[in-house]
């Protein structure tokens, strides 16, 4: 009779088990250099915007070194110009605003009790927030020092990647071969490509909406105006969440004037989400990668779980990144397919 309880033996060899160890020593690598990574990403973002600008006067025959040092020149004069044309009125503005908070607190107070909302006194949320951040001085000056250095480190590093750009892509694709080496050169380039547009796009976006939010506040009359369309614009960059929380500061705004007011300040948001979904975006990021917004939504939610705010910033290019490359690697699947067939 036939024994039915063989026993089964399980060869692993030693490049399975140097492979798998050497797998998870690379997965443990990465996250303990996490931040670094995000540092190279956020400066391969900020490269990819400023890569054709420097790339145009390359072609002008100047200097790259030259093409480079001018196009940051031409951002900091923008920055300057910016903070010279807004920054006076924004710092009256947002004084007024911090003088005026006690009343705006009162109001949103009395009109919580007459419509009977359960809600926790917001004067005591303040003060209990006004008392943290008294506490937390010297961490929160620690944090705007930490903040400004990491904004002079990505600017060097992108600086120094896009002098040596080139050299750079030969060093990654040093170790392909012919057909391999232009696919990985191919995929950084669409990767560069999606990546400058989404920003030079996402940055006329907010300019856009800043701009039309502005008009529609100061057409209904809701003080503070400027830097209730600046918020708006910031938090532009975060699709899909960002509208709805820039809404908010001017609803509230609008309330301690009439009910009527901060439901003219919704309808004012309203109608710039409209004119954003329907128009405005679909001609400003026609050539950015397109993502469905399922996806732009559940890479929102894991970019702030794992990162916050920044996280949420970063999800959208990052997705992009990964549908460039996943694009790519299909199509070169498809095309050993086909070879393979052929054959």
């Amino acid at each position: 009779m036939e024994n039915k309880n063989r026993i089964v033996k399980i060869e692993i060899s030693t490049k399975t088990i140097f492979t798998a160890i050497g797998i998870l020593i690379g997965l443990w690598l990465l996250v303990k250099i996490r931040e670094i990574i995000i540092l190279l990403f956020v400066s391969l973002i900020l490269l990819s915007a400023l890569s054709r600008p420097v790339d145009w006067l390359v072609a002008k025959k100047i200097p790259r070194l030259l093409s480079v040092i001018l196009v940051y020149i031409v951002i900091i004069l923008l920055i300057i110009a910016v903070i010279g044309i807004i920054g006076p009125l924004l710092v009256v503005q947002t004084t007024e605003f911090i003088h005026r908070l006690p009343v705006i607190i009162s109001t949103i107070n009395e009109f919580l009790a007459f419509n009977k909302i359960p809600t926790q006194n917001v004067t005591q949320i303040v003060e209990q927030q006004s008392q943290r951040l008294a506490g937390d001085l010297v961490s929160i000056t620690t944090t705007i020092v930490s903040s400004f250095v990491l904004v002079v480190t990505i600017f060097v590093l992108t600086f120094y990647l896009l002098l040596e750009w080139k050299n750079f892509l030969k060093f990654i694709a040093s170790p392909f071969n012919g057909k391999q080496e232009k696919k990985t050169l191919n995929v950084i380039s669409q990767v560069e490509k999606g990546l400058g547009s989404w920003v030079r796009g996402q940055l006329t976006l907010s300019l856009a909406v800043g701009v039309l939010s502005y008009i529609g506040l100061r057409i209904i009359g809701i003080p503070f105006a400027l830097p209730l369309a600046l918020i708006s614009a910031l938090l532009e960059i975060v699709p899909i969440i960002g509208p709805i929380m820039a809404a908010i500061p001017a609803i509230l705004v609008g309330l301690t004037i009439s009910p009527l007011s901060a439901l003219a300040a919704a309808a004012v948001f309203f109608l710039v989400q409209q004119l954003e979904n329907h128009l405005i975006v679909p001609v400003i990021m026609s050539r950015v990668v397109g993502l469905q917004p399922p996806i732009v939504i559940i890479t929102l939610l894991i970019g702030a779980k794992l990162y916050g705010i920044g996280g949420a910033f970063l999800a959208v290019p990052f997705a992009i990144l990964l549908k460039i490359i996943v694009q790519e690697v299909l199509m070169n699947r498809t095309e050993l397919n086909e070879e393979y067939s052929d054959k």
